[in-house]
């Protein structure tokens, strides 16, 4: 008789409690918001020239931005933060955030005449005139990263990068310029040693060198319609002049999910359905399961990196090979990848260098993580909060099934989520293939015509168990069987000129670029299956014809492109870019 008292007691009290609790979030709130300020400033030369893009980030954090038109910027940080100043060419500082800020960044003469690659073509660092930010590859090698694409976080303003989910080896969101498109795609363009990508999943972050981000119009439009959201420029490692050089990179970390939120026992998981009063639940339920306990784990990345180089003035060569695996800290998932690559370059003749690549990657997806908001409660992270710790993991009166009895609420247990996908596999093959031919003839002109190929085979095989989960008893079991193959050609032809004479210089590139490209796709689904035995569609007693097809798509593109650009005194700079598509996917006469 002791708790309706306490109940009694608690609702008699309650509105005095929900002002003071709303009386302390607002005091939270306000302290929060306090230690939050807005600063701005300008960033400029020793010669008084604002510095357009210029990046400021908020030291320690991911927090930043880049300078506008005016080399000005504003930024919120937190009470007393410092700040660090960068720009291709000079030396970056680090000062304490403050109003009214007037930061002048020296020139650094080491860095001034390093040649940075930017869209067909490389510049000095001085003679950037376009929104180029280069992102630090120091740590690359020591961070516990996945993807390639993490290794950018953090790195540039302007320069978004979140992860979408916790699937083990799921490749993090990228944004260069926001979102700029409500329907069409909005990630950026990755160009690997001159070759267009669509992801760089493929790449090991060990193998490379060097990243430059093209962020604005100017820099980008050499890339034409595809560069607008923004273009990531990626160099690989090569094989350097020297003696043998062999390294092994090795490390392992642990994950394990932190400050996990407080749910309902037992006794207040009744109280509340109760109060709501649709459900009624039976008198004496105990804890039995912690959702959370049973559902993470500790996750693991482990990542193995060999790379031997060696060279002579006139051949060199890189080869690397590694493998990588990620556990996840949900049960039922991981991600494998194996990756090889070699590199070759041989100077013929003073007038013709060769260069050829050749890249390959193996890497696989196991399980999936069910998300949503349907009547499953958002699949498998809400329905850890979700699910009653008076309910068992398994059913006692039906060994093998997952405990589905919740009384009425529409409910499906996190376990019973991850063994929906337990048995999904996803594996691509991918083959990248480049030579390369470079000739100089006549004074100042440079002709380079390469030929790459990309080629990727997809295999997807799913399959739920007709027997431990409501959906796969629903279905008599379902199995999911996908292949697909596509192959892409790109040819290109480039020509650069450069001369210098007096407090001029001149450098002119013209080029085209063609690309091929044809896949196929096809598909069966299949259902009722005897057992988990066999989880191949050979084993499935019916097949959905309405699930099952093909499809085979071709698409060619072929660009023109010239870019020119005109130094005086190392003082004034002009650039001028033009880029012409035609493109198989648009209607005749357009």
């Amino acid at each position: 008789m002791l708790k309706p008292k306490f109940m009694n007691k608690r609702k008699k009290w309650f509105p005095s409690h929900r002002f003071s609790l709303l009386v302390l979030t607002m005091l939270l709130s306000l302290s929060a918001m306090a230690q939050k300020v807005t600063v701005s400033g300008e960033v400029t030369d020793a010669q008084n020239e604002p510095i357009i893009g210029a990046t400021v980030m908020e030291v320690g954090t991911t927090n930043g931005v880049a300078t506008d038109i005016d080399g000005r910027f504003t930024l919120e940080v937190a009470k007393g933060a410092r700040l660090k100043f960068s720009y291709v060419g000079f030396d970056a500082q680090e000062l304490k955030a403050a109003q009214g800020m007037k930061v002048v960044l020296k020139e650094d003469a080491s860095q001034l005449n390093d040649v940075i690659v930017i869209g067909y073509g490389s510049v000095k660092r001085k003679d950037v005139t376009t929104a180029v930010s280069s992102v630090s590859t120091e740590d690359l090698e020591s961070r516990p990263i996945v993807s390639a694409a993490q290794g950018m976080q953090g790195k540039a303003a302007g320069l978004h990068i979140s992860q979408a989910n916790g699937q083990p080896g799921s490749a993090p969101t990228v944004r260069v310029r926001g979102t700029t498109s409500l329907n069409g795609s909005n990630n950026p363009l990755y160009v690997v040693d001159g070759v267009p990508f669509e992801d760089i999943d493929f790449l090991a972050a060990d193998d490379i060198a060097d990243i430059q981000i093209l962020k604005d119009a100017s820099s980008a439009a050499i890339y034409g319609s595809r560069a607008a959201n923004g273009v990531i420029i990626i160099t690989t490692k090569q094989g350097k002049t020297g003696v043998a050089k062999v390294s092994l990179n090795a490390h392992y970390s642990f994950s394990r999910v932190n400050n996990t939120p407080k749910v309902l026992n037992a006794w207040e998981y009744k109280q509340l359905q109760d109060e709501i009063g649709l459900v009624k639940l039976p008198e004496g339920l105990t804890d039995q399961t912690d959702w959370m306990n049973e559902t993470f784990r500790t996750g693991a990345v482990q990542n193995y990196q060999l790379q031997v180089t060696n060279g002579t003035d006139k051949l060199r060569y890189m080869i690397s090979g590694g493998f990588t695996k990620e556990t996840g800290v949900l049960h039922e998932t991981d991600f494998r990848r194996y990756n090889i690559r070699a590199s070759l370059e041989n100077d013929l003749k003073k007038w013709l260098r060769l260069n050829a690549s050749i890249t390959y990657s193996d890497y696989t997806y196991r399980g999936s993580i069910i998300s949503g908001t349907g009547a499953n409660r958002g699949g498998v992270l809400m329905s850890i909060i979700n699910t009653p710790t008076y309910a068992p993991i398994w059913d006692a009166n039906n060994p093998g099934q997952y405990y589905n009895n919740f009384y009425g609420v529409n409910i499906t247990s996190p376990l019973e989520n991850l063994a929906r996908t337990k048995d999904n596999r996803t594996n691509y093959n991918k083959l990248i293939a480049t030579g390369k031919a470079t000739f100089t003839f006549l004074p100042g002109f440079t002709f380079y015509t390469s030929l790459s190929m990309e080629r990727t085979h997809g295999t997807t095989m799913n399959f739920l168990d007709p027997h431990e989960t409501g959906d796969g008893r629903n279905n008599g079991g379902t199995g999911y069987d996908a292949r697909s193959i596509r192959t892409t050609l790109t040819f290109d032809n480039v020509l650069n000129y450069k001369h210098t004479w007096g407090k001029h210089t001149l450098d002119a590139m013209l080029g085209s670029s063609g690309t091929t490209d044809k896949s196929s796709n096809n598909w069966i689904n299949g259902s009722n299956y005897a057992d988990a035995d066999i989880k191949t569609l050979n084993a499935a007693n019916k097949i959905s014809w309405t699930g099952t097809g093909s499809w085979e798509g071709h698409w060619a593109m072929q660009s023109y492109f010239a870019r020119l650009n005109y130094n005086f005194r190392d003082t004034y700079l002009f650039t001028a870019n033009f880029r012409a598509d035609g493109s198989s996917k648009l209607a005749p006469g357009h």
